[in-house]
């Protein structure tokens, strides 16, 4: 069975994606052959897409838990800077992402990576110049130099974070087209399917937005980004439950399970607030939404079978 993992983007709550990586891996000893990562998740995405086999896939997401726990605050991802307008100005972004490029070049191999002949590692940044949506394939051995800015660029929010410069065109985070890369794993026809969510959905797939204080512009912006990026996301799973739920109407198409992890509330911390505690608890939030997923189309409660 070909069984691939759609990561979506999401900051600090990435960490929940580790959480309910670490219980379908370890607990239940689930494989996967494919992964599709936006921003947190793209990096996520990559470090267990070095993994050759599942024993090596298990070491990797222990990898993957430990970097997240490693994490002692903001500082562990990006500088600070008090004359926020200044660099706005004269530097494209507000935040230099000095830690996260740290992290990218000590956690992910690119040779790993880019020379598994078991598996294959899909991430997603986009063109500011062109509006151009890539995805950058680990079997696409022309831009392995490349593969680790194409994370970073991934998780470059706009404003925040500069663009990554590849190839004469500014990148910046994938989510501004697609935070959760489920189009593109259809694409590669696996036997099953798993998403892993940073936000809530009802019974119908749409977003639940929590409340909160208004806390000046940057943050409004920041919101914004978010909202949008979960309405997107959550318009792409209403496309595929409608496929799978219609597809002998359409030339061509299978139904292909698709299994969803998403926490049952808000997660802990604003996306930018990297605090040890609110990682610690979207771990643990993100293993105990692992043991009940839901299946997309049905929207029952199923198991995942290892097999």
């Amino acid at each position: 069975m070909k069984r691939a993992l759609v990561l979506a983007g999401g900051g600090v709550r990435g960490a929940f994606e580790v959480g309910a990586i670490e219980y379908l891996v370890v607990k239940e000893g689930i494989d996967f052959d494919m992964f599709f990562g936006t921003s947190v998740g793209a990096l996520n995405a990559a470090v267990l897409g070095m993994a050759k086999n599942y024993r090596e896939l298990v070491a990797q997401t222990s990898q993957l838990k430990q970097l997240w726990l490693s994490i002692k605050g903001n500082d562990s991802i990006y500088s600070r800077n008090w004359g926020k307008f200044l660099r706005l100005i004269f530097n494209d972004a507000l935040y230099n992402p000095n830690g996260l490029r740290r992290i990218i070049k000590e956690q992910i191999d690119p040779d790993r990576l880019c020379n598994n002949p078991n598996k294959f590692t899909k991430v997603t940044a986009v063109a500011i110049e062109t509006g151009e949506l890539f995805f950058a394939d680990s079997r696409n051995r022309s831009i392995k130099e490349q593969f680790l800015d194409f994370i970073l660029a991934s998780a470059s929010i706009p404003v925040f974070f500069p663009p990554v410069q590849i190839n004469g065109q500014h990148w910046y985070d994938g989510g501004l087209r697609d935070t959760t890369p489920l189009a593109a794993a259809i694409k590669e026809h696996p036997d099953e399917i798993l998403v892993i969510l940073t936000f809530p959905v009802d019974e119908k797939l749409h977003p639940l937005i929590e409340t909160v204080s208004y806390r000046g512009v940057f943050a409004s912006l920041l919101r914004t980004i978010q909202i949008m990026s979960n309405e997107i996301s959550a318009n792409d799973l209403q496309v595929a439950r409608l496929i799978n739920q219609h597809y002998r109407c359409i030339p061509g198409k299978q139904k292909i399970p698709i299994h969803l992890i998403a926490p049952p509330k808000s997660l802990k911390g604003n996306i930018l607030d990297f605090e040890p505690a609110a990682i610690r608890a979207n771990i643990e939030s993100g293993y105990q939404a692992a043991q009940n997923p839901q299946l997309i189309g049905h929207l029952e409660t199923t198991r995942i079978s290892a097999k």
